[in-house]
């Protein structure tokens, strides 16, 4: 008997173009346009798998996903959009999505996904990958979600394990490290995919720090380790001091995992240094402009001093830290993580010593 799909989306092209992508590869599909309109479907028929949206304008995804597992605990659902946050993501591996899938849908990717999914759904396994989802955050809802579970994380043709029991980390290993040792390694691993697999027992413990100072310990090693790369772009200056030029930190700051290029400008907008490609008077322009814009309306609104920044412009996102005497503005790449970008930026400027 042919699997059956459940396409939503609020857009009746996109439920057509889907349903016609797998219908060919043999699936039996119905479409809704509406969130109400799939759970009616959904409580009336059995379906292997339901692709929903999560922008739609009566129900969104993530409260139709939520009816969705309330109905059938075991409801296959994956979730695609092509607005997606770090928010959203973390709230549909909460609610138990499968897995996310990007906007606009190519046959091939949309028809593997869905076979994919299917041939593991009994498995309880969850996918994703670390540029959506950080490595913290999955540990976090784990532990406070007292999961037992085991999550493998793929890098750059490394992997790593981590076992999750009692609302803590109790092993993990990659490559010949074990325990704690492990988990700081990984930490530093900001692009790779991941597998969660639920019900899965830790073949022993390695680790008795609570996950909350694993984290912290493992920030404080990235901190470090920020440091250590401005220390190597440092030059020595004529009278033995060390010190680092604009020109050092803004190779620093474009060599932060997940920027793609990096300009410093002064308050001015003049660009005092650059490392990317393309206009970067206009990159600069626009540091200085949200800079000093967040900063104005800051001490307008008694709302505190601006640190930091993202503003996004079509798919392209810019992380703005506005500094006492210049702004830096930091291209990001595709689903980077601002935050984790902000805060070894934060560390470079900190330990750079440019004012």
């Amino acid at each position: 008997m042919a699997k059956r799909i459940l396409v939503v989306d609020d857009e009746p092209n996109v439920v057509r173009s889907c349903a016609r992508m797998l219908q060919l590869e043999g699936f039996d599909v119905q479409g809704a346009t509406a969130g109400a309109e799939a759970l009616a479907l959904y409580k009336g028929q059995r379906f292997d798998l339901a692709l929903v949206d999560l922008k739609m304008p009566d129900m969104d995804g993530l409260e139709l996903l939520a009816e969705l597992r309330k109905y059938d605990p075991k409801a296959v659902v994956v979730i695609f959009t092509a607005y997606g946050t770090k928010e959203s993501v973390v709230e549909a591996l909460r609610l138990g999505a499968y897995e996310f899938l990007e906007k606009p849908l190519d046959a091939r990717t949309l028809v593997a996904t869905v076979r994919r999914i299917l041939d593991r759904a009994n498995e309880a396994l969850v996918q994703g990958n670390l540029r959506s989802m950080s490595l913290p955050t999955i540990v976090q809802i784990n532990c406070t979600e007292r999961n037992r579970a085991r999550l493998r994380v793929r890098h750059a043709g490394q992997e790593g394990q981590i076992y999750f029991a009692d609302g803590d980390v109790i092993h993990a290993a990659v490559g010949a490290k074990a325990g704690e040792e492990a988990v700081y390694e990984m930490l530093a691993w900001e692009e790779g995919d991941f597998e969660l697999e639920m019900d899965v027992p830790s073949p022993g413990r390695t680790i008795n720090t609570g996950w909350s100072g694993l984290l912290l310990e493992g920030m404080r090693r990235l901190d470090e380790a920020a440091a250590g790369l401005v220390e190597g772009l440092q030059e020595t200056d004529e009278e033995g001091g060390r010190g680092m030029t604009i020109e050092g930190l803004v190779k620093a700051l474009r060599n932060i995992e997940g920027v793609s290029g990096a300009v410093i400008a002064a308050h001015d907008g003049i660009v005092l240094a650059h490392e990317l490609e393309g206009d970067p008077d206009r990159e600069g322009a626009v540091a200085v402009f949200v800079g000093n814009a967040a900063s104005q309306i800051g001490e307008f609104l008694a709302l505190g001093t601006f640190n930091y920044g993202t503003v996004v412009v079509g798919k392209d996102a810019m992380l703005v830290l506005d500094q006492p005497d210049y702004c830096v503005g930091l291209r990001l790449a595709e689903r980077a993580s601002p935050t984790f970008a902000a805060s070894r930026a934060e560390s470079v400027l900190k330990e750079s010593g440019v004012q």
